[in-house]
C-alpha cells in the first residue's frame, strides 16, 4: 500500500493535527481555570499578630471579614470587603486601597501585600482530636 501525500494537503493535516492539540491543552486548562477563591474559603490567622480574617462566599460574591480591635476597650469590629478576581486570574481588595491577595496551594499560605502571611485557621473540634 503506497500512500502519495501532497505538501499541501501534509500542511493540512499538520494545521488540524495542531488545532486538535491546542484544543486538548485549553481543556485541561479548564480546570485549572476553577475559582481559587472557593479553595480559600475559610478562617485565616496571621502569622505577624494582624487581625484575623474569615473568607466566605455569600451569593456569587466572596466576601473577606477582617476582625480587628479598636479603641480603649479593645472591642471586636470586624469589617468586610469584597473579594475581586480579575481577568488574568489575580485577586484583590479594595479597602478604600488596593490590597492583593496571592494564595500559594501547596503550603496553604494565604498572603495580602501590605498585611503579611496568613495560615489557615484549625477548628477547635481538630486540635482537641490532635491533642488526644
Amino acid at each position: 500500500m503506497d500512500i502519495q501525500i501532497t505538501k499541501s494537503q501534509l500542511r493540512l493535516l499538520c494545521g488540524g493535527l495542531i488545532g486538535l492539540a491546542s484544543l486538548v491543552m485549553q481543556a485541561c486548562d479548564m480546570e485549572q481555570d476553577k475559582d481559587v477563591r472557593e479553595s480559600i474559603c475559610g478562617n485565616w490567622e496571621s502569622v505577624e499578630s494582624n487581625p484575623d480574617l474569615l473568607i466566605y462566599k455569600e451569593g456569587n460574591a466572596y466576601k473577606v471579614t477582617v476582625f480587628k480591635r479598636s479603641g480603649i476597650s479593645r472591642k471586636l469590629k470586624p469589617e468586610t470587603y469584597l473579594l475581586q478576581m480579575e481577568d488574568n486570574g489575580n485577586l484583590f481588595m479594595n479597602t478604600g486601597f488596593r490590597i492583593d491577595v496571592a494564595y500559594n496551594e501547596e503550603t496553604d499560605i494565604l498572603t495580602f501585600s501590605p498585611n503579611g502571611d496568613y495560615i489557615r485557621a484549625t477548628p477547635a473540634a481538630d486540635n482537641a482530636e490532635d491533642r488526644q
